[in-house]
């Protein structure tokens, strides 16, 4: 299948509206997406990408550049959220994975911290654990949206 890994644009407002909506069962105005790739084009450490096939976005992917306080390490922080997390759909989480560590590498960060939204059981986090990373701990989180 013919796909793109593209930066976001403020023309993807809508249709990344409709997707993270569909895919959080929230509702997320294209105004707070417009917000929020306004404030990523202002931070040159924090990107949003899209997968598209056939002019589709099946997927995103937030990519987020951290400094350590004396500037010595950078680590990347990504985030993807696709398509069902289907075998047939596997795909396109596969590929934002490896292009996010192509860009990890392309800025020269020294690791990659995996973020995920994903509340699921140990044992259930541990089978879908990406390849090549180890869990470190957890982060506490209060929804809002």
């Amino acid at each position: 299948m013919t796909y793109i890994i593209r930066e976001a644009t403020s023309q993807d407002t809508k249709e990344i509206s409709t997707f993270v909506s569909q895919r959080t069962g929230k509702a997320i105005s294209p105004l707070h997406i417009e917000n929020r790739l306004h404030f990523m084009r202002e931070n040159p450490d924090e990107l949003l990408y899209v997968y598209e096939e056939k002019n589709q976005i099946l997927g995103t992917l937030g990519f987020r550049i951290r400094h350590s306080t004396d500037t010595v390490l950078k680590f990347s922080e990504i985030s993807v959220i696709s398509v069902d997390e289907t075998k047939s759909r596997q795909a396109a989480a596969d590929k934002l994975k490896s292009y996010a560590e192509q860009l990890t590498s392309e800025h020269d960060c020294s690791g990659m911290w995996w973020i995920t939204g994903s509340e699921k059981n140990d044992e259930t986090r541990a089978a879908n654990e990406p390849l090549g990373f180890h869990e470190t701990g957890y982060r506490f989180v209060k929804r809002f949206l």
